[in-house]
This record gives C-alpha cells, structure tokens and sequence, in this order.
C-alpha cells in the first residue's frame, strides 16, 4: 500500500477531524485568493475602462502655485499627480477659455481638441419641482463625444451657444415621462428659463463626475452663474493615443508661458491610470497578506492535528517498521497525509472563492472570476503550507523506535 492510499485511508476514516482540520486551510485559501482576484479584477476593469474611453484625453487642471525656485519645465503645482484628475477639487483656478482656445491651436503637436469645462453652483426647477442636481457644468458641444455621452433624446447643435442638456438622473427625477417627454420643456436655473435640448443616456459614475446627476449648459452660461472668468479644468484630446506624450509636452510648455506661477497641472490618462494601478497593487498586497495569517493558522492546525495522529498510531508505526519499512518511508507516509489535507482545503477554498467572485462581479458588473494562474497559485500554497506544517509530525513518526512503539499501549 503506498503513502497516498494510507493517506486517503487515515483520512477518510476520521472524516470530522480532517473536515475540521482542512476548514482552517479553506478559510484561508478563500481570504487569499477572493482578495486578489477582486484586486486583479478592478485592475483590469480600469485599465479597459481607460482603453475605451479617455486613452487620448489630457487634463489640464488648476494645482497650487509652484515654488519660485522650482524647475520651469515640470508644468505641476502643489496637486501631485492628480491635480485634478478627471473630477473637480478646491484648488483656485487660473484656467481661462483663452487658455482652451491658445492649446486648441497646437495642432502642429498632436492636440485635436482644447475643450473648457466650468463648473457653477445653481437651483433647477421645472414646473415648481426642484431638480436633484450634484453641479451645473459649462461645457462646449465636443464634450460629450470626448467623455464618451450619449444622448438619449435630442442632442446639442455644434457651437452649443443656448439650451440646456440634462443627465439620465435628473430628467428622469423632474419629468417622470422619460427622455422623450423632457425634450423641449422649460425649466429655470436661478430663475431664468431655458430649454431643454437633450437629455442624455445613462452613463454612470466615470472617475471623480456624476453626469446622470448634472446639467449641461454653454461654457458662458455656467461662468455667468458663477460669477467667475476661470474653468475648473480644460480637457483636450490628442489627435492620435501615440501623439498623447508629444501633445502634453507642447500644453506644458505652452501654459508655463501662460502662467508663470505654474499653478497648473497636465496630466494625461496613462499617468492617472498608473498611479490607480500602484495603489490598487498596494491595497491588494497589503489585504492578501492580511488574509494569509489566516492560512498560517490553518497550517498551525494541520500541524497540531497531525501530531496527534502520529501519537494515536504509534503501533502501527512500529508494525511498519518492524516489517521492513525505513525511517523514509514513514516520513513521506505522514507528510503525504499533511499535504493532501491541505490540498484539499485549498481545493474546497478555490472553488467557494470563484462562487463567490462570480457571483459578485455579476452584481458588481465587474469580471472577477478565477484565472488560471490563480488557482495554480492556490494549489501551490496549500501544497506548501501541507509540507511546512507537516515537517515536524513527520519527523517525529519516523524517528520512533520499532521495540519503543511497539511496546506502547
């Protein structure tokens, strides 16, 4: 009989025990491998997220004034790499539309598109409702195509210079009748009335803005609402995703010019995408790490286990070896046993891990199922945890005097 047969023989014969022994192994294969497929799956989710919308897009947002003694050609204030990023922050902005119109004239550097986005505080109503609005935002007519918006009902003439366009959220809020029914209604912003000349299709929360929860007028309007000459960021879009590095050296460049003080920052989505990819690497290290104390506990308990086992099956021990078998034999026997009730923890572990991620992703809309590699490294640390643990109980069977062991009770 060799060791894997005496293996699945002991454990099938003490099922309870080596159920209970493997759940601490189970556990921990789960924390492990749930956590990083959930890191690995938001990673690529995001990294899809940026190929197909925004791989060309360059942000130039507002940062705090630069010291004087900092080096002219880094364009990046106080803000850090984000600076801004894609959503808005408190940082003062010096942006202005003749900043939009100068970059807009860089087509000789990779930029198709310099496009002001401002932002303003006001009161919605239509029909005496107030609109649930997150911000009025001044755009221009290319927006919407660059940040990828579609519209469900009417739509926005090329100067965009009257009329308001309304998130999915906020038609749906002030006029229960759907898209079609908002298209040419009258609403008022701070009082004044203005017509509604689109409404847009749901599009969900994208880096930092709401648009189902905003409403859409002229870049002038939104500045006139505010009260304010400046853009809380301007968006371009490179002519080409290969022309994005060119273009942004051209805007840095070009807005050092413009803004002595360097309160600017250009950032483009490779390098948003990269710092989200780091933390995010960060965030699941730390967590799976976090999650594999848990299965040094379960080793713990194989170990714990499997020195009780040696101390119940002394006899037989001393029988084997009194017929023949070596000091190895008796080594691997029980070594084969700690690995497979590992093995098969982990095995168990995996299975409920990708239940678990696929049933979540669906819910979440986000693809976390097992990979390959996954699993492979599942099965490969049980393995390892099985054997580590499984040493010391090992050893100490083989070491056993035949005449010792067979002469105990």
């Amino acid at each position: 009989m060799n060791a894997w047969s005496i293996a699945l023989d002991s454990i099938w014969h003490h099922k309870l025990r080596s159920t209970l022994t493997a759940l601490g192994v189970v556990i921990g294969v789960f924390a492990v491998v749930t956590l990083t497929s959930l890191g690995s799956g938001v990673r690529n989710y995001i990294t899809k997220q940026f190929d197909s919308f925004g791989a060309d897009l360059i942000t130039v947002a507002p940062a705090a004034p630069a010291a004087p003694h900092a080096s002219g050609g880094s364009g990046k204030g106080g803000s850090g790499p984000f600076g801004g990023g894609r959503g808005f922050v408190q940082t003062p902005s010096t942006l202005t539309v003749a900043d939009a119109t100068a970059i807009a004239g860089l087509t000789a550097d990779h930029v198709a598109a310099a496009l002001p986005v401002a932002t303003a505080a006001a009161q919605v109503q239509a029909g005496g409702t107030v609109a649930p609005v997150g911000v009025v935002m001044g755009v221009t007519a290319p927006y919407f195509a660059a940040e990828q918006l579609r519209f469900a009902s009417g739509g926005v003439a090329a100067g965009f210079g009257s009329g308001v366009v309304l998130g999915h959220a906020v038609a749906a809020a002030v006029f229960p009748g759907g898209p079609a029914a908002a298209l040419g209604q009258t609403l008022t912003i701070n009082g004044k009335a203005d017509q509604v000349v689109g409404v847009l299709a749901p599009a969900g929360n994208q880096f930092g803005t709401d648009p189902d929860s905003s409403v859409f007028v002229p870049v002038a309007q939104a500045l006139a609402l505010s009260g304010s000459r400046t853009v809380a960021q301007i968006l371009v879009r490179a002519d080409s995703t290969s022309g994005v590095n060119a273009a942004a050296a051209a805007i840095t460049a070009l807005m050092n010019r413009r803004h002595p003080l360097k309160d600017f920052v250009v950032v483009t989505a490779g390098q948003i995408l990269k710092t989200i990819q780091s933390t995010l690497s960060v965030i699941t290290g730390v967590l799976g790490g976090i999650a594999a104390i848990s299965l040094l506990v379960g080793g713990i308990g194989i170990m714990n286990i499997m020195l009780v086992t040696v101390t119940e099956r002394v006899r037989e021990i001393g029988t084997r070896k009194a017929m023949g078998a070596r000091d190895a034999d008796i080594l691997v026997q029980f070594l084969v046993e700690s690995v497979l009730l590992a093995l098969l923890g982990g095995a168990i572990g995996t299975g409920l891990s990708g239940l678990v991620g696929n049933v979540v992703g669906h819910i979440a809309k986000i693809p976390l199922g097992l990979t390959g590699s996954s699993v492979a490294l599942a099965l490969g640390f049980s393995v390892l945890v099985g054997a580590v643990f499984g040493v010391l109980p090992a050893l100490n069977a083989a070491r056993l005097m035949p005449a010792d062991a067979l002469r105990s009770e």
